[in-house]
């Protein structure tokens, strides 16, 4: 099982590139008090940019309390294994795909999710296996780091696609249906693949530099 901290660790050096945001959901505007969608606040492709929930039990209730260092979340209760939070995005022109996170859970929510990601929104992969989470007190102050999960790496075949499918997707059944479990300052970012016109340039350049020496 990875914690935060651990997943911070894994992601190593992933987000260390220069890299654009291409979906950013911070809740602040679209206050999920249902499953959704709610369109990304930010972004390049925010207007195009959906976050869902899913739960089986008809009795789940979403709501949108105090975030992690904001004013508002996206959580639910009656959670169930397999239910989950989803965000999608287009990656067109874009390669090296990076998925960040908020998250924690009330002390009867489900504590165990997976990353799961999909390139047609039927058949999901696992990205990260079995990842904690813990039961941080949040508030609209100050950012909790140990509820932030770092941005980690996507396969090349998320790139360059008109809608990828990320998920969050819980493991376990949980001590109660009232236990909650929320998400907030979800981030998908990409880098920019430089134009065939681009890389000639650059190809150029190199063989002029090396000329000259």
């Amino acid at each position: 099982m990875k914690t935060a901290a651990a997943i911070v660790a894994l992601a190593g050096t992933a987000g260390l590139a220069s890299a654009d945001l291409l979906a950013n959901w911070t809740f602040e505007t679209s206050v999920p008090t249902t499953a959704g969608p709610h369109a990304a606040e930010g972004g390049i492709n925010a207007g195009g940019s959906f976050a869902t929930g899913f739960h089986v039990s008809g009795a789940t209730a979403y709501s949108n309390p105090v975030g992690n260092g904001s004013f508002e979340s996206f959580s639910s209760n009656n959670w169930g294994i397999g239910d989950y939070y989803q965000f999608t995005t287009s990656t067109v022109g874009y390669n090296s795909i990076l998925f960040g996170w908020s998250q924690t859970a009330s002390s009867t929510g489900p504590q165990l999710f997976d990353v799961e990601w999909s390139t047609n929104g039927t058949l999901f992969s696992t990205l990260v296996d079995d990842y904690v989470v813990g039961t941080t007190t949040w508030s609209s102050g100050a950012t909790n780091p140990l509820s932030v999960f770092a941005p980690v790496a996507l396969p090349a075949a998320a790139s360059n696609l008109p809608t990828v499918w990320i998920r969050l997707t819980n493991q376990v059944t949980p001590g109660g249906t009232g236990g909650t479990n929320r998400v907030d300052n979800i981030m998908i970012e990409g880098t920019l693949v430089p134009a065939p016109g681009s890389l000639a340039l650059l190809g150029l350049a190199g063989l002029v530099a090396r000329r000259r020496r």
